[in-house]
């Protein structure tokens, strides 16, 4: 419930402690219990998710680089095109012309 949860949301400009307010939890259990199952803290899981979505509309897509930074909630279109060559070890426009 919780993935879908996060999936649902990912356009959405949300916090953790929201989605597990969603879920009638605490964050403080929602985060344990997450980690617990998947190995890792539901915002990193939220980030991979947000990254995965960017390849797709990189791939599929001809919005820019800033538009897909502000349609998935990024801070801003520098940090998200470092975060994504960290995860991807490719900048948004590299991968987009692979």
């Amino acid at each position: 419930m919780a993935k879908t949860a996060l999936i649902s949301s990912l356009e959405e400009d949300v916090s953790m402690p929201e989605i597990a307010e969603r879920l009638n939890v605490s964050y403080t259990k929602f985060r344990r219990l997450f980690k617990e199952y998947t190995g890792m803290s539901p915002a990193q899981y939220f980030i991979n998710l947000k990254i995965h979505r960017a390849k797709e509309m990189l791939r599929g897509g001809n919005a820019s680089v800033k538009e897909i930074s502000i349609i998935l909630h990024f801070e801003n279109p520098n940090y998200f095109t470092a975060l994504f060559k960290n995860k991807t070890g490719l900048t948004p426009s590299e991968y987009r012309t692979m």
